[in-house]
């Protein structure tokens, strides 16, 4: 008898590893030899795009420590978290604490006692009988969490082998990003690997920060996914649950726009929708046209309640005002949905250009002489950090300050562009101009 499994086990995006999971050779072999060469690691990619299961699939739960980040995450913290799940009983120290002018503590904490026990012996003598004791006492060691090297001697006075996972990078502050760039230097010396995940699609955005990590950190990016991937991952779900996607795999995989989670999505709303919530028993399930429209409809409306919402967040109508003189604001977020809206969609797809930003903001702004090219990149530059101020989680759009290119972050936002009436979303965007 064949096993049988869940429908929801197979395919789809979860927090643990599907049993649709494929290995590839230009991705999980490459990070399975970088986590053995002694570099730092950078797993790297859009959302929803393999980054978790590639350490789900490559180590054990026993063999890492994960630290999730969020915009208030500072290194100290994360370097708390790290001791605190390696057993490491430490003490706050308020030795080196300043303070706000009103109250309140700044850099709290950064310094910590950690315990460490040892033994005296004391003798004397009681009616003419010599009695010896042992007396336990306890020293603390000070250790400074504001420096690497302070906190990679502690990691290694308990001998941890661990591999050590940062998730969700792209949360952090650039400032805080910036800081953890020059402390993985100190950390690789010190022979720790630090597994950091992020969402971005640009090569080397750590050396950006901190030149001295070239040759020193080893990328692994997890796109691009090619078109015989997703066959693979396809046909190990058809042997798995006993189904058949053959009438409908070609455009699925079309209508996906190489994203490996609206592939899972699309699968498993489509096996559920034709009756398989577990292996089919007989002759093959033949998943059929219907089941795919019915998947791809309900995919494209899920998305778009996240991606409407996002949108709203983002143009942010309640800032009207760019000075204290009161002058109007410029209204870029409100622009550049407008532009993602109206622009064709094989542009948006490759990626929009600074300069290209630029030409077509001033073609449809309501102050085109005022939109200066120093402006635009002040607005670019803070836009990660701008979408995180307004939760938008994950991310859907990033800039490349190298390459000076806007790229779509977030894999289901191309799914829901070509799939949704984009004038209809622009008109019930409030435009803060009127």
């Amino acid at each position: 008898m064949c096993d049988i499994y869940q429908t929801t086990d197979v395919f789809g995006v979860r927090n643990k590893l599907i049993k649709s999971y494929i290995e590839r050779e230009a991705v999980d072999l490459k990070f399975k030899e970088a986590i053995q060469d002694g570099n730092e690691v950078i797993v790297y990619g859009s959302s929803k795009q393999g980054k978790t299961s590639l350490i789900l699939k490559h180590l054990t739960e026993d063999q890492y420590i994960k630290v999730e980040c969020s915009p208030a995450t500072q290194p100290v913290d994360i370097y708390k978290s790290i001791l605190r799940q390696m057993g490491i009983t430490f003490l706050d120290s308020t030795s080196t604490e300043s303070g706000y002018e009103h109250g309140g503590k700044l850099n709290a904490g950064f310094n910590i006692k950690v315990p460490f026990f040892g033994g005296t012996s004391g003798g004397g003598e009681l009616s003419d009988k010599t009695q010896t004791k042992s007396v336990d006492t306890t020293r603390y060691v000070e250790y400074n969490l504001s420096l690497a090297q302070d906190v990679s001697e502690l990691i290694k006075t308990h001998d941890t082998m661990k591999y050590i996972v940062i998730e969700n990078f792209h949360y952090l502050e650039l400032s805080v990003q910036e800081t953890l760039a020059y402390d993985l230097r100190v950390f690789q010396d010190h022979h720790l690997i630090f597994i950091v995940l992020g969402i971005w699609r640009e090569a080397n955005r750590l050396i950006q920060f901190n030149g001295d990590l070239l040759d020193r950190i080893t990328e692994v990016p997890v796109e691009p996914w090619e078109p015989d991937d997703f066959m693979r991952v396809i046909s190990k779900g058809e042997e798995l649950l006993n189904v058949d996607f053959s009438e409908i795999r070609t455009q699925l995989i079309e209508d996906s726009f190489n994203s490996i989670g609206v592939i899972q999505e699309i699968c498993k709303t489509a096996c559920i929708h034709a009756g398989v919530i577990k292996t089919h028993i007989g002759a093959p399930k033949i998943i059929t046209q219907d089941n795919l429209n019915y998947a791809l409809k309900k995919k494209a409306n899920d998305y778009g309640v996240r991606h409407i919402r996002n949108f709203e967040a983002f143009v942010d109508i309640t800032r009207r005002t760019s000075n204290q003189s009161g002058k109007p604001s410029l209204a870029f977020p409100y622009y550049f949905i407008k532009l993602l809206l109206t622009q064709d969609f094989n542009n948006v797809e490759k990626g929009l250009t600074r300069a290209t930003l630029l030409e077509e903001i001033r073609r449809i702004h309501h102050r085109p002489d005022d939109v200066r090219s120093g402006d635009l990149g002040s607005f670019l530059h803070n836009i990660t950090e701008h979408q995180i101020k307004k939760k938008i989680q994950p991310p859907f759009v990033d800039y490349d300050r190298g390459g000076k290119i806007l790229k779509i972050i977030d894999s289901s936002l191309y799914f829901f562009l070509k799939h949704c009436d984009r004038e209809e979303i622009l008109d019930d965007i409030p435009n803060p101009v009127d």
